[in-house]
């Protein structure tokens, strides 16, 4: 039996900590026996107040962990509390020699940069962390769009449910891709996500960062990506040079106007395939892809699945079908 401990605090991220003990319980009703014996360790004993106001019952203090095969430390707001507490960051250095694996769910992160088992690196943290990770742990080699990441017997991980993503990659380590696919059925979730983090944060941030030119020339684009849409029809919108608008949107967006254009077509694509009403040659041209072959051909790129395999995984039709729904 493996003894899989997590590390809940005050304010912590609720999903950081129960997510991944999921799947771990779901891998022994796959395996139809004990597998996995799970413990909660807290700071002390007192119920940890996630940051969804739930409350949790730790097993016992982290002071009181005797033995386990694998640590993992959840993220949250509190963990700033966390980083000024010598006897825990010890603890978590000293940890990473006892046990087989060590392992951080989003800003968990922190908590291994700060015992410095991250010296010399790659880590991941949660997307809008990674700039601070990065510059407060320069001898860390961040992965900005990474799910998660192994380096030894570390592991870290992005924001929030990557820690299922990485909790099934632990599964498949200890016993194999069957095993793990029932688990992944069960939950509904990929096996391997398809992607890098950065699909799910890049195009939103790009919009909230936007004014002026590049907010009117990403208006345009959102309601014509039907249409031929190039550098130089969107200056002439805009009234500004090919050169200005380009270089105005990599210091707003951090992308060229041509990434966005597809993100954007991706994004919807992504939406449409889902609902399933439209033939996927449809969805192509609604989308500006030209063709299914086209937008087959984005989807493995950016996605690493083709559409097929995405509405299989997501789509609502499919989900309402075999559920009975109308």
């Amino acid at each position: 039996m493996k003894i899989i401990v997590a590390l809940g605090y005050q304010d912590c991220q609720i999903l950081d900590l129960t997510g991944p003990l999921q799947v771990f319980a779901s891998a022994n009703q796959a395996l139809g026996y004990e597998a996995y014996q799970l413990k909660i360790v807290g700071v002390d004993t007192h119920p940890i107040c996630t940051n969804s106001g739930m409350k949790i019952l730790p097993d016992l203090a982290f002071s009181d962990l005797m033995d386990a095969d694998t640590l993992l430390l959840s993220g949250g707001r509190g963990v700033k509390t966390l980083l000024h507490n010598d006897e825990l960051i010890d603890w978590v250095k000293q940890s990473a020699k006892r046990v087989n694996r060590i392992a951080s769910v989003c800003s968990g992160a922190f908590l291994l940069a700060e015992a410095g088992l991250l010296k010399g690196k790659k880590a991941v943290t949660h997307w809008k962390s990674c700039s601070l990770l990065d510059k407060n742990y320069e001898d860390i080699e961040v992965e900005n769009d990474a799910i998660w990441l192994k380096q030894g017997n570390l592991y870290t991980s992005a924001g929030v449910t990557s820690g299922i993503d990485l909790a099934l990659a632990l599964v498949e380590e200890d016993f194999g891709h069957g095993i793990t696919m029932d688990v992944a059925r069960e939950l509904v979730v990929f096996v391997k996500r398809p992607g890098g983090q950065a699909q799910f944060s890049t195009q939103l941030n790009a919009q909230n960062k936007a004014t002026g030119v590049v907010a009117k020339a990403q208006a345009y684009i959102q309601k014509n990506l039907d249409k031929s849409l190039g550098l130089a029809l969107l200056a002439e919108y805009c009234c500004v040079s090919e050169r200005h608008l380009f270089r105005l949107f990599k210091e707003s967006c951090e992308s060229s106007p041509a990434a966005y254009i597809e993100s954007s077509r991706l994004n919807l694509a992504q939406q449409l395939v889902c609902e399933g009403r439209l033939s996927f040659q449809q969805v192509a041209e609604r989308c500006g892809f030209v063709s299914a072959d086209n937008l087959r051909r984005v989807f493995l790129r950016r996605l690493g699945v083709n559409p097929r395999e995405y509405k299989e995984r997501f789509g609502t039709y499919s989900l309402s079908n075999e559920v009975g729904i109308d």
